[in-house]
């Protein structure tokens, strides 16, 4: 009988906890999905890669959790988005500009958590809402057009322009954005926030204490329903973290000049999520195939990556063949996805990410090697390469890294640009704009209209114009007639200042390893001067909050 109660009071107590447990994860879990928020957590997690490669489906998910804050169609959507800007009580600062406000240098729109009004709001989240109406290659009548638009819909209580020279050029404008100008667009209520993305609980959901069939059916019910706490449980514990933490680190830590270059890093591949970056991930003493690889290493779990751009096929093929070497330490068992991943783009448009055996085993180990060959249901026209190591902590590298299409059977020359980590990134002749005088005076021109607009709306002192980052070296630069350049942040600096308009030259924050490389089209094997990565947008985001002390 004593034993009986002892198994009575034991299965008592492990019913009760997990009780707590799943009552525990259903309240965060619903917590996490009413947070206007959960989607920019979400965004790193597995799922919703594949569905941000839908531009359309990212927008219907941001306003369903009403957090559409920038337009990621670059226009196609613009009437959608205008409609569907996220509620909020906080004082509103609307971002205008163009791709380099938007867009995360080799990032497809997965990348959209990356951008600097997205930094920015996380760092003055208590402060702001930000809302980043910038476009692609925005020209000046463009940029004040959206941001009328914007302060209309929203009443903004600040507004930031940025401008580069090479977007001060042309007076053109789009259909997509003249359509718009006139047109009434509805600021989202109060009642709107409330309604969304609320799920109600039924208040006689108790969990029982007797063991009986119903009890089992419930709890299978209760735990299938949240189970996703645990899928989703890097984005919830990213998400559990900021509510707790006031103010990220490093704002006051900013470096305004150009960091010092200690050393190159591998051409073509770019790192990102991780605790290094492109140029000490690049490891010259471990390898695999030669003499270097490279490597991942977190302390905390990162959605980290090494990656290419897209790789275009001379002709289509159905099959491919992937493999690569992956040696690791200390990697950890919570680890999510730790794999060679590859973005296979159809000729028909579609695209999907493939990792089916090519997944490395977690812990410690030596060198070890995936490989698989696949045959797609259509023909595929590009790749573009990922090296994961997802959701896990520890050191991993990467080594003679190969997809090689196959034709007939016979298996191609690996088309993946320095496989083995061995060629080193050079200088390359740069993507330079220079202009003629008339095209300067025309520049001067239309930022001074910036100025001029900035300075006419409301709290025109809390109103700023920010010259953009762009890739510089001491002999090579963006921008090569200096002497012009100079000349022409002197004069709108002045004229901002005289107009009570806020000014910020952002020009030569950053360093060139943030931007990348060309590896396509016309300009091939050139650096893309004027679009940067994460940990670029991530320093912009810093330096604006510094130079206007949010």
């Amino acid at each position: 009988m004593s034993m009986k109660k002892q198994h009575r009071l034991f299965l008592v107590q492990t019913l009760i906890a997990i009780g707590i447990f799943i009552i525990a994860s259903t309240v965060v879990k619903n917590r996490f999905n009413k947070d206007p928020k959960a989607q920019s957590y979400l965004i790193f997690d597995e799922g919703v890669k594949i569905m941000a490669a839908s531009t359309t489906a990212l927008v219907d998910s941001l306003i369903l959790k009403n957090d559409l804050t920038f337009d990621p169609t670059s226009g196609k959507l613009l009437d959608k988005v205008l409609n569907n800007l996220k509620y909020s009580q906080k004082s509103k600062f609307i971002i205008v500009g163009s791709s380099q406000m938007i867009a995360v240098q080799g990032q497809g729109i997965e990348g959209y958590a990356d951008i600097v009004s997205r930094k920015l709001n996380a760092y003055v989240k208590e402060s702001y809402q930000l809302y980043n109406l910038s476009l692609g290659g925005m020209t000046t009548p463009e940029k004040i057009i959206m941001a009328k638009k914007g302060d209309e819909i929203i009443k903004a209580d600040r507004i930031l322009i940025s401008v580069t020279p090479w977007d001060c050029i042309s007076d053109k404008i789009r259909p997509e954005v003249k359509a718009v100008e006139n047109k009434k667009f509805q600021a989202i209520k109060e009642s709107v926030e409330l309604e969304k993305g609320v799920t109600k609980t039924e208040s006689d959901e108790v969990f029982p204490l007797n063991v009986n069939s119903k009890i089992t059916k419930s709890t299978e019910g209760l735990v299938k329903n949240s189970i996703d706490i645990y899928r989703n449980r890097s984005a919830i514990k990213r998400w559990l973290n900021n509510k707790t933490v006031n103010q990220p680190e490093g704002i006051n830590d900013i470096v305004e000049a150009e960091e010092a270059f200690k050393s190159n890093m591998p051409d073509y591949w770019q790192t990102a999520n991780q605790d290094l970056d492109n140029i000490t991930a690049w490891d010259l003493v471990v390898a695999k195939e030669g003499t270097k690889s490279i490597k991942i290493t977190n302390k905390n779990p990162q959605n980290a990556k090494w990656f290419g751009d897209d790789i275009i096929l001379e002709k289509p093929t159905e099959m491919f063949q992937f493999e690569g070497w992956s040696r690791s330490q200390d990697a950890s068992e919570d680890t999510k996805l730790y794999c060679l991943d590859f973005q296979v783009i159809f000729v028909d448009g579609t695209s999907q990410w493939y990792y089916k055996n090519l997944i490395f085993s977690k812990g410690t180990h030596d060198w070890e090697k995936v490989k698989t060959e696949v045959r797609f249901d259509k023909k595929v026209k590009a790749i573009k390469p990922h090296l994961l190591f997802y959701g896990g902590t520890g050191t991993v590298w990467f080594d003679g890294i190969n997809a090689k299409p196959v034709y007939n059977g016979k298996v191609g020359e690996n088309i993946l640009p320095n496989s083995n980590f061995e060629v080193e990134l050079k200088e390359r002749q740069n993507v330079s704009y220079s202009y003629t005088d008339l095209e300067w005076k025309r520049i001067e021109k239309n930022m001074l209209s910036i100025v001029d607009f900035l300075s006419s709306q409301k709290n025109k002192d809390q109103n700023v114009l920010l010259l953009t980052p762009f890739w510089h070296t001491e002999t090579k630069t963006a921008y090569p007639q200096k002497a012009q350049y100079d000349k022409l942040t002197e004069t709108i600096k002045n004229y901002a200042v005289n107009k009570n308009v806020t000014f910020v030259d952002a020009s030569h924050i950053l360093s060139k390893s943030n931007f990348g490389i060309y590896t396509n089209g016309k300009r091939k094997d050139k650096i893309d001067v004027l679009h940067f990565n994460a940990a670029a947008h991530d320093k912009l985001a810093k330096y604006i909050i510094k130079k206007l002390k949010l």
